[in-house]
């Protein structure tokens, strides 16, 4: 018997699962879900989760402040909880920086978000455990914060599961079905399924669907590693264990606590194979990422290192994502390229892909500076830093 949905979604990562509850929400719950693995077992499962506003570009700051409601009220719009914890958020964006900081910190205000550009001494008086350098300055955030992607991931595929939502796991696509540039379905290793509409949210593996059906996206893989740390007795008495989120742009380095008497640290995007790369993380990572996290906040000096892990960014040439129909395909839409930013962003990601692929007339955010053929266009959206990951 042919299986006929509304809508198939591959991919069972924070995206897949946020696109199937939007596709619901939208009306559209005769959908179906696919995995080869496990939900959020890829680039999801292994992120850092911190959920910060801070951007150069607009329509990066509205999806990002857009969905920290979102994670901050999860239970009530989704329900289920989203483990999200609330954080002050402190940028060390460098000596040289200050007024691109200034910039940044206007255009996040403008949309709503709370958040200032500190001197170094206002800093240190707010939190003098920490240190800064020789930087002229530090941007703050109140309502940052961080989530669990696990239980955001499988909140959202149980929201759109019991609106007749279907999630089938162990399952790989093997090919886009399509005719006359429309797609019609998919070719799995357990038989072909049809389809009116066609998401894709395979991250690291897009391109190896995309091509079949049109020209690659110009995305790599890079190996982020994330180091989890031990407190040292006594870390109470100088320092606050429940500290801000720490990022340090120059180097790269980001830091937030974990459960109480932990942190995680966050150093180095290399480029790496998607399917070989190591999992785990390397001894001079720990060394130098450690040292990097001590240098802001002395008090892990004596931290012990638990273990860590590596997980898979997915680039694009700016370091922003593609949203986007496929050229030639009004009914086969692609998110990828989230570059270090997407679970922040993930229920505005869900919502927009939903809309795309619905045929809405107007979304709720504005995706043209997203869009798949600003590359070929030469109109990258552009860092007020200069760098990639704190665009």
């Amino acid at each position: 018997m042919t299986e006929k949905y509304e809508a198939i979604v591959i991919g069972g990562g924070v995206m897949g699962c946020s696109t199937l509850h939007y596709l619901a929400e939208l009306g559209v719950t005769k959908t179906l879900l696919l995995e080869r693995d496990t939900l959020a077992s890829g680039s999801t499962g292994r992120s850092m989760t911190i959920l910060r506003m801070h951007y150069s570009n607009r329509v990066i700051t509205e999806m990002a402040w857009w969905s920290r409601g979102v994670m901050a009220n999860f239970e009530d719009e989704v329900g289920a909880p989203s483990g999200y914890q609330q954080n002050d958020w402190l940028l060390v964006p460098g000596p040289g920086n200050e007024d691109a900081a200034s910039t940044n910190v206007k255009l996040a205000q403008s949309v709503g978000v709370e958040t200032e550009v500190l001197s170094i001494d206002d800093a240190i008086s707010r939190w003098p455990y920490m240190q800064f350098g020789e930087n002229e300055c530090v941007v703050w955030e109140g309502k940052a914060g961080f989530a669990d992607s696990h239980l955001v991931t499988n909140g959202f595929a149980s929201s759109a599961r019991s609106r007749g939502a279907s999630v089938r796991l162990g399952v790989s696509v093997d090919e886009i079905l399509h005719e006359n540039g429309v797609a019609i379905g998919v070719r799995t290793d357990q038989g072909d399924i049809f389809a009116d509409r066609i998401v894709l949210t395979t991250g690291p593996w897009t391109n190896v669907l995309l091509e079949q059906v049109t020209e690659p996206l110009p995305i790599h893989t890079v190996r982020h590693q994330v180091m989890r740390l031990k407190q040292q007795e006594g870390f109470e008495k100088v320092a606050e264990p429940f500290h801000p989120i720490v990022v340090h742009a120059p180097s790269g380095m980001s830091a937030r606590t974990d459960t109480p008497g932990y942190a995680l640290v966050g150093y180095r995007e290399d480029p790496c194979d998607r399917d070989t790369y190591n999992q785990g993380v390397d001894t001079e990572v720990v060394v130098e990422g450690m040292g990097l996290f001590a240098d802001i906040i002395p008090a892990y000096e004596d931290a012990t290192y638990v273990n860590g892990w590596s997980g898979l960014f997915t680039v694009s040439l700016d370091w922003n994502p593609i949203i986007d129909r496929v050229p030639g395909f009004e009914n086969l839409v692609v998110g990828a390229g989230f570059s270090g930013h997407g679970f922040k962003m993930s229920p505005a990601i869900g919502r927009s892909l939903a809309e795309l692929a619905v045929g809405a007339k107007e979304t709720t955010f504005d995706l043209h500076p997203i869009r798949f053929s600003r590359f070929e266009e030469d109109d990258l959206l552009k860092s007020a830093y200069g760098g990639n990951v704190f665009a």
